[in-house]
């Protein structure tokens, strides 16, 4: 895993899709894919299946992150295909994935974390990410001992 990635808590989301509007006003067309009203990000893969499946190599790594060379590309899909989260799509004849506004040069943080008023979209560390893990087991064996399970 990556050192950052993006983490959607879908009981904060309104579905409010401010994050779509602004990350669509930073690169032209939405990297954010939606499922079931819920926004879903790449996990920017340590190992990312699309960069190793690209048959022209118009994924490669900066900072960590898959990055799309749009020139590159061919709009096969076989990222699409790769992707085990299904976070990558083609459009244009381009495929497209969260980069986590890395590739946009106005952008220090991601707009879309920025955008959301809801605070369900985070930026984590991968530190972050064992916390969270953390909390949540424990909230997990709290629910068990109250209802009587050891």
């Amino acid at each position: 895993m990556n050192t950052k990635i993006i983490l959607v808590n879908p009981e904060k989301c309104s579905k409010c899709f401010d994050c779509i509007t602004a990350c669509e006003k930073i690169h032209g067309v939405s990297r954010i894919k939606k499922i079931e009203n819920i926004p879903i990000f790449c996990m920017q893969c340590e190992k990312a299946p699309c960069m190793e499946i690209c048959p022209v190599d118009a994924i490669y790594l900066e900072e960590g992150i898959p990055i799309v060379n749009k020139e590159k590309c061919i709009g096969c899909a076989m990222c699409v295909i790769a992707c085990p989260i299904g976070a990558i799509f083609v459009k244009d004849g381009v495929a497209h994935k969260c980069t986590l506004c890395l590739d946009a040069k106005e952008k220090i943080f991601p707009a879309c974390v920025e955008a959301c008023k809801d605070k369900a979209i985070m930026l984590v560390t991968e530190d972050e990410i064992e916390k969270i893990k953390e909390e949540n087991l424990l909230k997990i064996i709290r629910v068990l001992k109250s209802k009587g399970c050891d």
